[in-house]
C-alpha cells in the first residue's frame, strides 16, 4: 500500500531519468534516502548522489535513474537550506552588527559609533576611522543605542581578535565557523588561513563547500580593496550619503575599467540614485510643511505686520522664499544637486501624508461673512465639477473672487489710513498677538493657496454667543413713583431687552478651522 501510494505522487513529478555514471553514484554504495519537496506542491523520493551550483543530483527511488534537478524545482526554503549547506551561497554580504551609539545633530546629520568617553561638554566617540570629540551644544537629543555594521565601529583586525580570543579552533565546527565570521567581516585572508587549516584537520568534513568557499576567498583577497570599496559604497547609500556614494563609483569605474566588478559599481549607481530620488521626495514634503510654518510665524512676528500686508504676503510674497528654503534645506542633508525646480515639482506630485489643521480663532470675521460660514451648511458645498476645464474654470472664478475681497479689504483699510483713522480690522490685528496672527495666517495660506490638499472645513460656535453672532443686553431703568400727596411709595424697576453684535466674533459666530495636507 505505502509502494503504491509513492509511486502515484512520483508520477506527478515530470522528471526524466538519465543514466547514472560513475562520477555521480558508485555501484553499491549506500544513500540515504530522503524526501524532497518540490516547487509545485509534490514530493520526490531519492537519494541525493551530488549537486553543483546549477542543480541536485538525485537518484530516483521509484526507478533508480538518474535526474539532475534544477534548484528551482524545489521548494524555495528547501533550495535556500541546501544551497548554503553547500557552500553555494556567498554569505559575505551578511555584514556582521553590532550594538552602537547615535547621536543625532543640530544640522540633520547624525553620528554613529562608540561612546567611550564623557565630559562636561563633549562626548568622545570612536568608529573604525578615529576617536573624535562631539560637542554638545551640537546635539538635538540624547543618545540611542542602533544596530550598526561592526566595521563602521571597529576595524577589521579588532573584529578578528576579538573573535579569536573567544574560538576554540581545536575541531572543524568551530573552525568552519570562524572562517565564515572572518569572511563576513571582509577579512579574506585569515578567511583562507583558516579553511586551508580546517581541510587538513578533517578533509571530508563539508568537504565540497570548503573547496568552494576556498575558491571564493582566494579571489575576495585579491580583490580586497575594491571590495572594500563597494562595501563603502553601500554602507553610504544606506546612511543617506548619497552624493559621496556617487563620487566613489564614478572614481571606482574609472580606476577599474570595464571589469566585473565596474559592472557591479554602475549597478550599485543605479540603486544610490534611486534611493537619493525616494529621500529627496519624502525629505521635500517634510521640509516643505516645516518651512510654510517657520516662515509665516517669523512673519507674524514683525512689530508693524498690518492685516493688509500679511494678506499680501500669502498671495504673492512667501512662495519664493519658501521654495528657495526648503531646497536649501534639501542641499544641507540630501543631495546637493537638487534644484528649485526638483523641490516644487517632488511637492506637487507627494503622496498624501498626515492631515493637520490650522484655525482663524476670533479672527475668522475678517474673512468677511460669506468665506467664514463657507460650507457650513450643505448649499454651501459647490457641485462637483465635471471635467479638468470645468475643474480649472472654478478653481480660476474661486481665486478671482478672493482676489477681489482681498482687495477689498485693502481699499477699506487704505482709505482709513488716508483718513487719519486707523480701521477696525487693523486695531484688532494689532491687538490679536502674534501666536494667533501666525495661526490665522496658516490657515489662510493652507485653504486659498491651492498648495495644500484640504478637506471640508470645521466649525464650532462662538463660546460668547453660542453661534447666533449677536448678545443679549438688558437696559435696566430704575424709577420711583410718589403719591399725589408727594408721600413716598413703593419702588419699582422697569428694563428693555436689546441685541447687539457679539463683539468677541464680530457677528460671525462661528470659529473656522482648515484641514489640510
Amino acid at each position: 500500500m505505502m509502494q503504491a501510494l509513492v509511486l502515484s505522487i512520483l508520477a506527478l513529478s515530470p522528471l526524466q531519468a538519465v543514466a547514472p555514471s560513475p562520477d555521480k553514484a558508485q555501484p553499491g554504495a549506500a544513500l540515504e534516502l530522503t524526501m524532497l519537496r518540490l516547487y509545485d506542491g509534490g514530493i520526490l523520493w531519492g537519494s541525493v548522489s551530488g549537486h553543483d551550483a546549477q542543480s541536485l543530483h538525485v537518484q530516483r527511488l521509484d526507478n533508480g535513474g538518474f535526474v539532475k534537478l534544477p534548484w528551482a524545482r524545489l521548494d524555495p526554503v528547501l533550495a535556500e537550506q541546501l544551497l548554503a549547506q553547500y557552500g553555494y551561497v556567498d554569505r559575505s554580504g551578511d555584514e556582521v552588527f553590532v550594538e552602537a551609539d547615535r547621536l543625532l545633530l543640530n544640522d540633520g546629520t547624525d553620528v554613529i559609533g562608540l561612546i567611550v568617553n564623557r565630559t562636561a561638554t563633549e562626548l568622545w566617540v570612536k568608529t573604525a576611522q578615529r576617536t573624535f570629540p562631539v560637542s554638545m551644544r551640537t546635539l538635538s537629543g540624547a543618545a540611542t543605542r542602533v544596530q550598526a555594521p561592526a566595521l563602521d565601529v571597529y576595524t577589521r583586525e579588532e573584529l578578528y581578535q576579538a573573535e579569536l580570543a573567544r574560538a576554540d579552533l581545536k575541531s572543524a565546527a568551530p573552525l568552519w565557523d570562524f572562517a565564515t565570521y572572518c569572511e563576513r567581516i571582509y577579512d579574506f585572508v585569515h578567511a583562507v588561513e583558516h579553511l586551508d587549516a580546517l581541510a587538513k584537520l578533517d578533509p571530508e568534513f563539508k568537504k565540497n563547500e570548503v573547496a568552494t568557499a576556498l575558491a571564493r576567498n582566494r579571489g575576495k583577497a585579491q580583490n580586497q580593496a575594491q571590495l572594500e570599496l563597494l562595501r563603502e559604497i553601500d554602507q553610504d547609500r544606506a546612511r543617506g550619503y548619497f552624493d559621496r556614494a556617487l563620487s566613489k563609483i564614478e572614481a571606482f569605474v574609472a580606476a577599474n575599467g570595464s571589469t566585473g566588478l565596474a559592472q557591479d559599481a554602475l549597478k550599485k549607481k543605479a540603486l544610490v540614485e534611486k534611493a537619493r530620488e525616494q529621500r529627496l521626495r519624502e525629505r521635500a514634503a517634510d521640509a516643505w510643511h516645516s518651512w510654510v510654518s517657520r516662515l509665516i510665524s517669523a512673519k507674524a512676528r514683525e512689530p508693524q505686520l498690518t492685516h493688509e500686508a500679511a494678506v499680501e504676503w500669502l498671495e504673492e510674497g512667501i512662495e519664493k522664499p519658501l521654495v528657495e528654503a526648503v531646497t536649501a534645506e534639501l542641499v544641507r542633508s540630501v543631495s546637493a544637486t537638487v534644484t528649485p525646480e526638483q523641490v516644487t515639482r517632488y511637492w506637487k506630485e507627494r503622496a498624501g501624508g498626515r492631515w493637520r489643521r490650522a484655525s482663524y480663532g476670533q479672527g475668522t470675521f475678517l474673512l468677511g461673512d460669506a468665506e467664514a460660514r463657507k460650507g457650513l451648511t450643505k448649499e454651501d458645498t459647490p457641485a462637483a465639477a465635471t471635467s479638468e476645464t470645468d475643474s480649472a474654470r472654478a478653481d480660476l472664478e474661486e481665486r478671482l473672487q478672493r482676489y477681489l475681497a482681498a482687495q477689498e479689504t485693502v481699499r477699506a483699510a487704505r482709505q482709513a489710513a488716508a483718513e487719519g483713522e486707523e480701521s477696525e480690522t487693523e486695531k484688532f490685528w494689532k491687538d490679536y498677538g502674534s501666536t494667533n496672527r501666525g495661526q490665522w495666517m496658516l490657515a489662510y495660506f493652507a485653504e486659498h493657496s491651492g498648495e495644500f490638499q484640504l478637506r471640508d472645513p470645521q466649525f464650532s460656535n462662538c463660546p460668547d454667543c453660542g453661534g447666533s453672532g449677536r448678545r443679549e443686553i438688558i437696559n435696566a431703568v430704575g424709577q420711583q413713583n410718589r403719591s399725589s400727596s408727594g408721600g413716598a411709595q413703593s419702588g419699582s424697576t422697569g428694563g428693555t431687552t436689546q441685541l447687539v453684535e457679539c463683539p468677541a466674533c464680530n457677528g460671525i459666530g462661528v470659529i473656522r478651522r482648515v484641514n489640510y495636507r
